[in-house]
């Protein structure tokens, strides 16, 4: 015995067959019989298939037949649903800009209009087979509109539906229906509301949080402002201690930027003596050796390391330069050279000999 789509055996051909209030779609069961066929049922509608590819169409008003063969029998038998059934479900529309949904309800009333047609696409279920085109339909529409819309989008809607552009929904399947959906405009309106409290705590929180990180910073202000006016020393010592795994990274880089400037000072003080700006006897014994020995090598320390090393030096004043003579200008009278001074008296050390002594004589 054959089962129907809710579990159930099907009765015998000869039993009356009533159809479920829930009924879900049109087709409702398909057989191969075993004699000849007799349609004795008024609630579905007959479609026989034969060999030849022809059918017929059979119901308690009479027979359609389509390239029936003369002494053939069906091979199989399709019971299609008559009379005018209801089906009800939920959507989901989105507003204007995809920032929400409004909640809609739909109600189908529909009656097969071709069971040939109904038969060859095996309508099953209703709701399944019309929600994608349906929805396409009225997501266009609602699109349109905000959710604080929800009125408006009704109204749309509902004009919409009665522009007479909707008579051929579902007669691809083989069905004639009319089409009811309501915007749920309590929910929208509850919707609303919690977008709006949403939005007016999220406000609350950011400007609860923005005081916070003013007052974070006004409290830290004294603190920076200490911590630059005590200098490198005291910066990269605070670093440090606020993250003492870095303490072998931030160590390297001091001794990295001390390496550069003793460099650039030593190169710096080279330069002004090549230059003649600075005389060697002017540079002390140390700063000379380091000047030497940054010439000889590249890297490298003293046995007792290097001696720290300024990191500028003052620049000398340069002489005046001397006036500039013309050209066709005498050359200068330079002054005689001065005269020893004369021995007043003799032999009192001005090393000048008196001409009236006796040796002076001789």
């Amino acid at each position: 015995m054959t089962h129907n789509q809710w579990g159930q055996p099907w009765p015998p051909q000869d039993e009356e067959f009533v159809l479920p209030h829930d009924l879900r779609g049109p087709f409702v069961r398909e057989f191969a019989p075993q004699t000849t066929y007799r349609h004795r049922n008024s609630q579905v509608a007959s479609v026989l298939y034969y060999k030849n590819g022809g059918h017929s169409v059979i119901t308690v008003r009479g027979a359609e037949h389509h390239n029936k063969p003369l002494m053939g029998k069906p091979t199989s038998v399709c019971w299609i649903a008559r009379g005018q059934h209801q089906v009800s479900f939920q959507l989901e529309l989105p507003t204007f800009g995809d920032r929400s949904r409004f909640r809609a309800g739909a109600d189908v009333n529909w009656e097969v209009h071709d069971f040939y047609q109904a038969a060859e696409k095996r309508v099953v279920d209703v709701e399944r087979m019309l929600r994608p085109s349906l929805e396409a339909r009225l997501r266009g529409l609602s699109r349109r509109y905000s959710l604080d819309s929800a009125q408006q989008v009704d109204e749309a809607i509902q004009d919409e539906l009665a522009s007479g552009r909707w008579g051929d929904f579902g007669a691809d399947l083989g069905l004639a229906t009319q089409v009811f959906v309501r915007i749920d405009l309590g929910q929208a309106a509850a919707d609303y509301q919690a977008q709006m409290v949403a939005v007016e705590k999220g406000g609350v929180v950011q400007e609860a949080m923005d005081n916070v990180n003013k007052a974070r910073i006004a409290s830290n202000m004294d603190d920076a402002q200490k911590l630059i006016t005590a200098g490198e020393t005291v910066q990269y010592a605070h670093m440090i201690a606020s993250d003492p795994g870095r303490a072998h990274e931030i160590l390297g880089v001091l001794q990295q930027q001390a390496r550069e400037q003793r460099q650039g000072a030593l190169d710096y003080l080279t330069n002004l003596i090549n230059q003649g700006v600075v005389q060697r006897h002017q540079i002390d014994d140390q700063v000379q050796a380091l000047i030497d020995f940054s010439r000889t090598v590249s890297t490298g320390v003293f046995p007792n390391g290097l001696p720290p090393a300024p990191t500028s030096l003052p620049v000398p004043p340069m002489p005046p330069a001397p006036p500039m003579l013309p050209a066709d200008a005498p050359p200068p009278v330079l002054p005689a050279p001065p005269v020893p001074p004369v021995d007043t008296i003799p032999g009192e050390g001005t090393g000048v000999e008196d001409d009236s002594s006796p040796e002076a004589r001789r």
